[in-house]
């Protein structure tokens, strides 16, 4: 995504989004503030690093993205970001129902794909990225500016034995992570009743269609996403069979539409630090 354009009397956004631009789990906030019409700013993070900020942050906190600061909150979790931007910011468009059932069943299924899709999904593409000959420094440091590009790339090696330890790229963990990846696609598909063009709840997009839609986002690749595929990049084998496989599912063909249909029309309300900087 490029970012917006400001005016020159424009005051710079009050929101700063801290993140690491390959997290499907910042891709889901990103989407969130674009879905209220919401301008932020962003601060990108190399992995591994990132915890000396966010720690700061957040006094101590967890040390994990996203974590925003919205004037003088701050919020880390993807899903607390959710939680108070419906509440702090009540005129744009609400993407968690007020009340009753509705509600009961968008955070339901916001959590639902919180822990399978980003945990198992995370976990399984990692696991055959670093098996493959992928490039992974252009995947996970083509978002940076050329100096953060060369601390990543030197970093590289600690992040990747960092990511094995926290994620258990285990061969018995990995393929749990597979099986837990189709049952949230036959949820998926049972959700929405095999059709595509349908929300998950109600007659308009909620959190729970983003966060289902996001955090599938690095298996499925899809156009408009951070993880889209570049001309010449080598996918893995086995990452190509799974998406073409669901792909061609209703829950795939969601998936895809989610993106098309509700992702680009969205306002591309953020600008970088660089334009903070120049406004």
């Amino acid at each position: 995504m490029l970012p917006a354009t400001r005016g020159p009397d424009m005051p710079p956004p009050e929101i700063t989004l801290y993140q690491i631009p390959i997290s499907h789990y910042c891709e889901k906030t990103r989407w969130n503030l674009d879905a209220k019409g919401l301008s932020f700013r962003i601060e990108n993070l190399i992995p591994g690093l990132h915890r000396l900020v966010t720690k700061r942050l957040t006094k101590g906190g967890r040390g994990t993205v996203p974590v925003m600061v919205d004037g003088g909150t701050v919020v880390a979790d993807s899903t607390d970001i959710a939680l108070h931007l419906d509440r702090a910011h009540p005129s744009t468009p609400a993407l968690i129902p007020t009340a009753g059932p509705e509600r009961e069943r968008v955070l339901e299924l916001e959590a639902y794909y919180d822990e399978v899709a980003g945990k198992h999904v995370r976990r399984w593409v990692y696991a055959k990225l670093f098996a493959s000959d992928a490039d992974i420094k252009s995947f996970m440091f083509n978002a940076f500016t050329p100096p953060l590009r060369l601390v990543g790339s030197a970093m590289l090696p600690l992040i990747k034995a960092a990511i094995r330890r926290q994620y258990t790229l285990t061969p018995d963990k990995v393929e749990e992570s597979r099986v837990k990846i189709l049952e949230g696609i036959e949820r998926l598909e049972r959700e929405i009743q095999g059709d595509p063009s349908r929300y998950l709840v109600g007659e308009s997009l909620s959190i729970a269609d983003i966060t289902a839609a996001a955090l599938y986002g690095p298996l499925m690749a899809t156009e408009g996403s951070p993880y889209a595929v570049r001309p010449g990049e080598i996918v893995p084998l086995e990452i190509a069979e799974l998406r073409a496989a669901i792909q061609a599912r209703p829950a795939g063909q969601w998936l895809l539409r989610r993106y098309k249909e509700d992702r680009r029309r969205l306002a591309r309300g953020f600008v970088t630090r660089s334009e903070a900087a120049n406004g």
